[in-house]
C-alpha cells in the first residue's frame, strides 16, 4: 500500500495563514511550513505531516532606500526581492544555493547563507524585524523597521535556524547593502587541501575586505572575491593574488562572464544532485587545515576563513562510520557537523544533527513554549525537536 499524499495548505494571506495554524493546532494535527522547498531535504519530517507551503502568500516588499533596510514577504523568492531592490542599488546581501526559488522564509528557517556571508552574515545577522504566525494562529511582531528600532530582535533571531519548529513567518525586516558596481575574484591553486585552508587564514590576516573567501577541495582552490568600485576591487585582488603567490600557490584573477561562470559552476558542484551525503561543519578558522587532512571527504568547500566547511561522501555503504568518525575529530575540536543532505534510506540509519553543544535542554523549553502541542515540524527542528 502506497503512503497518502501529504495535504497541502496554501494560504493567501496572513489571515487565512492564521486561521489553518489555528485549525490544526485545535485538531493536534502537524505542518511542515515550506517555501520554494529547496531545502526540503534539510532536515527529517514525519511522512503523514501536511505541508504548509507560504508561496501563495500575497508579495509584499516594503523598501526604506533611505535607511537601506526593506520588509519583504516570506512566500517571496530572494532573486526577486533582489531584482527590485537593485533599482535602487541595493541588495539584500544573501546568497544562498537555488537563490531564484528559495524563498525568505525558507531561508530564515535555514538561517541559510552562501559564500558572501563571509562578509556580510548569515539571515541571523541581517534580519532586525519579523512578523509571524505562532502554532496556535496568533499573529506577533518583534524588532522594527529601521535599524535603531529594534526591541525584540532577539525573537526574530532565534527564528533564524528554527527549521519552522517555533513559528511561521510572514514577513521579515532587513538590513540591506549598496550593490557594488564591480567584481573580481582570485583563483589560487594550491598543492592540497591544507595549503588551500593556511591561504585562507593568510587572506583574512591580510589588508584587504573581500566578500567571499571560498575553499573547494578537490581541485585544491581558493576562490577570494572583491566587490566594491573599480579601483579598489583591483587594487585588492592584486594584493590577494600576491599573498597566495608568496605561499606558493598558481593564481589567476577572473571578472565578468568567467568570474560568473567560476561561482556557478561551484555551486553545481557543492549543491548538485550529487548523491551521497553532505554534513555541514563548524571549526575554529585555525582548525580547518587538520579537519580537511584526515575527513576523507569526496569533497570539501565553505567558508574556510570562517571555520565552515561542507564534507561530502559519496559511498553510502560506509557513510554511517565516516560521519560517526568525522563527528568524533569535529567535537574533540569543540565544533559540530550536522548532516544537512542525505538519502531517504540513510537518514533512516543516521543522527542527522549530532550533538549541539548541550543547548538541547534550552530548545525542548523554548519549542514547548512556543508550540505546546507540538504541531510544528515535529522531528525536524534543531537537534531533532
Amino acid at each position: 500500500m502506497s503512503a497518502p499524499t501529504a495535504v497541502v495548505h496554501t494560504p493567501r494571506d496572513v489571515a487565512a495563514l492564521s486561521a489553518t495554524l489555528a485549525e490544526a493546532n485545535q485538531a493536534r494535527s502537524p505542518l511542515c511550513p515550506r517555501g520554494g522547498g529547496t531545502k526540503s531535504g534539510w532536515w527529517s519530517t514525519a511522512e503523514s505531516t501536511s505541508i504548509l507551503s507560504t508561496t501563495s502568500l500575497a508579495p509584499l516588499i516594503d523598501h526604506s532606500a533611505g535607511d537601506l533596510t526593506a520588509t519583504v514577504g516570506a512566500g517571496m523568492p530572494l532573486a526577486a526581492v533582489n531584482t527590485v531592490l537593485a533599482r535602487s542599488g541595493q541588495w539584500l546581501p544573501l546568497d544562498p544555493a537555488a537563490a531564484d526559488r528559495a524563498t525568505i522564509g525558507g531561508i530564515i528557517a535555514a538561517n541559510d547563507s552562501g559564500p558572501r556571508r563571509h562578509k556580510h552574515g548569515a539571515p541571523r545577522d541581517l534580519i532586525i524585524g519579523v512578523e509571524m504566525v505562532r502554532a496556535d494562529g496568533t499573529v506577533a511582531r518583534a524588532g522594527g523597521k529601521v535599524v535603531k528600532n529594534v526591541a525584540g530582535y532577539d525573537l526574530a533571531r532565534m527564528l533564524c535556524g528554527s527549521c519552522g519548529s517555533l513559528a511561521v513567518v510572514a514577513s521579515a525586516t532587513f538590513k540591506l547593502a549598496p550593490l557594488a558596481p564591480v567584481s573580481r575574484t582570485v583563483v589560487a591553486t594550491a598543492r592540497n587541501a591544507r595549503a588551500c585552508a593556511d591561504l585562507a587564514l593568510a587572506i583574512a590576516a591580510s589588508p584587504t575586505a573581500p566578500s567571499a573567501v571560498e575553499i573547494e577541495s578537490p581541485p585544491h582552490r581558493l576562490m577570494v572575491r572583491f566587490e566594491s568600485t573599480a579601483r579598489s576591487a583591483d587594487i585588492q585582488a592584486d594584493s590577494a593574488a600576491a599573498v597566495c603567490r608568496a605561499q606558493g600557490a598558481q593564481v589567476s584573477v577572473v571578472g565578468d562572464d568567467e568570474e560568473r561562470s567560476l561561482w556557478t559552476g561551484y555551486e553545481r558542484s557543492v549543491w548538485g544532485d550529487n548523491g551521497g551525503m553532505l554534513v555541514k561543519t563548524s571549526v575554529l578558522p585555525t582548525e580547518v587545515g587538520d579537519l580537511l587532512e584526515q575527513a576523507g571527504a569526496a569533497l570539501a568547500a565553505g567558508r574556510a576563513a570562517l571555520g565552515i566547511v561542507y564534507l561530502r561522501a559519496d559511498a553510502p555503504s560506509g557513510a554511517k562510520a565516516w560521519l560517526d568518525g568525522l563527528r568524533a575529530r569535529v567535537r574533540h575540536r569543540g565544533g559540530s557537523a550536522v548532516v544537512v543532505k542525505a538519502s531517504p534510506a540513510l537518514k533512516g540509519v543516521i543522527d542527522m544533527w549530532g550533538e549541539l553543544s548541550g543547548s538541547r535542554p534550552l530548545m525542548q523549553a523554548v519549542k514547548a513554549r512556543f508550540d505546546p502541542n507540538n504541531i510544528l515540524n515535529p522531528g525536524g527542528g534543531p537537534g531533532g525537536l
